[in-house]
């Protein structure tokens, strides 16, 4: 079993893919891939199709997928500027693939998806693309949940598009500018998840005891604005600055814990602050209750948090390799200097053939539970079954 990566940054896709559907081959051995994933930035947006092509003309792939990126991941760099395109494909005997591509049928007023792949394994886990202007997000892990509960499901929302009908989306099957992509992975191989949302919890954890909809109206029995305040008079200078420009409120997927640690927690963004009801709006539903505590994001955190969680994975069995999906307001913009994901994921895991882009949003599971992200890094690690 192999995993291979290859990235070019030439701007010629013919003479690119040419040359690197070449080199993934031999990296593989000379043999067909089970499965081809690619990512293009929007220099290469009007070559999907012979991207495409080439693709699966030189290398035969049982399952392909891609997308377009505003930036790519592959081999040891994240290429954030400039045409670029990562190949990456896998060489697996004894793997179970079922690719699937999912569209949205609105015509009872209500939107709902098509096209999900049936008798998926319980021990199964499922790799998605997703164009996010013709797919609904809520639907998309709500319909998920209910169909394949306890399955992982990990990807990410293709970037660098700015309408509907531009995120070209590949398959084996053709070129679609709308909807989702995706494969069931079993069999063989197994899928794992890591997902760093790169915040840290501030202060304790509080009962919402009054909401609505997505606003925070009381936690403990106080206002939540109050609560949030005293939490600040408590905070050294620092924090409180930090606080202040990077707030976040982090959500306790199962409440019947007695103690929460940052992976039990999915992390929304706060949007606003109503001093006159002293409430606070988050990026979620939230109802009476849910547990909450306050969180803040910084270069540190989030660099540690990584850290922390690809340290678990080391005494693990060495993934055979993997896919990264990161937020586009990472990298270099956020951590000041560039290949920080790869580069942890390398530091902790070893050369670990792996591609990626930077999303318009990662999907991954906290708790067990898939949620759409932002800020976050979103890894698919691919091990041998039982090895």
């Amino acid at each position: 079993m192999k995993c291979a990566v290859v990235t070019t940054t030439n701007p010629d896709a013919a003479s690119a893919m040419d040359g690197l559907a070449e080199r993934l081959r031999d990296a593989l051995d000379g043999h067909d891939p089970h499965l081809v994933v690619v990512f293009f930035t929007p220099h290469h947006g009007e070559d999907a199709a012979l991207i495409r092509e080439r693709i699966v003309g030189k290398l035969s792939p049982e399952v392909l997928l891609g997308c377009p990126a505003e930036g790519v991941i592959g081999e040891s760099s994240e290429l954030e500027n400039g045409a670029a395109i990562a190949l990456w494909g896998a060489y697996w005997p004894g793997v179970e693939l079922q690719p699937f591509r999912l569209g949205v049928d609105g015509g009872d007023g209500a939107p709902h998806l098509e096209g999900w792949p049936e008798g998926v394994p319980d021990d199964a886990g499922l790799l998605v693309l997703v164009d996010p202007y013709t797919t609904p997000a809520r639907e998309l892990l709500d319909d998920f949940v209910e169909r394949f509960p306890g399955r992982p499901l990990v990807g990410g929302m293709a970037s660098g598009v700015r309408t509907a009908g531009e995120a070209q989306l590949l398959t084996h099957e053709g070129v679609f500018d709308e909807g989702t992509v995706g494969v069931v992975i079993g069999g063989a191989v197994r899928l794992d998840t890591v997902v760093s949302q790169g915040c840290r919890p501030i202060g304790r954890h509080y009962v919402v005891t009054k909401a609505n909809e997505n606003r925070i109206l009381a936690l403990g029995g106080k206002p939540a604005l109050e609560q949030l305040r005293a939490l600040v008079e408590e905070l050294e200078p620092g924090e409180r600055r930090l606080l202040q420009t990077s707030l976040h409120v982090g959500r306790a997927v199962d409440e019947r814990k007695s103690a929460f640690s940052t992976g039990d927690l999915v992390v929304r963004n706060v949007m606003g602050i109503d001093p006159a009801a002293q409430s606070i709006a988050i990026g979620d539903f939230v109802r009476a209750g849910q547990t909450v505590q306050f969180m803040v994001r910084d270069a540190k955190a989030a660099s540690d948090e990584l850290a922390a969680l690809l340290a678990r994975e080391h005494d693990a069995t060495r993934p055979l390799g993997a896919l990264l999906f990161s937020c586009n307001g990472r990298g270099n913009r956020f951590f000041g200097k560039p290949n920080h994901d790869i580069d942890g994921l390398h530091g902790a895991l070893g050369d670990v053939p792996t591609a990626g882009f930077f999303c318009a949003g990662e999907i991954g599971p906290i708790g067990g539970t898939p949620f759409l992200h932002g800020f976050t890094a979103s890894i698919a690690l691919f091990r041998e079954r039982g090895a």
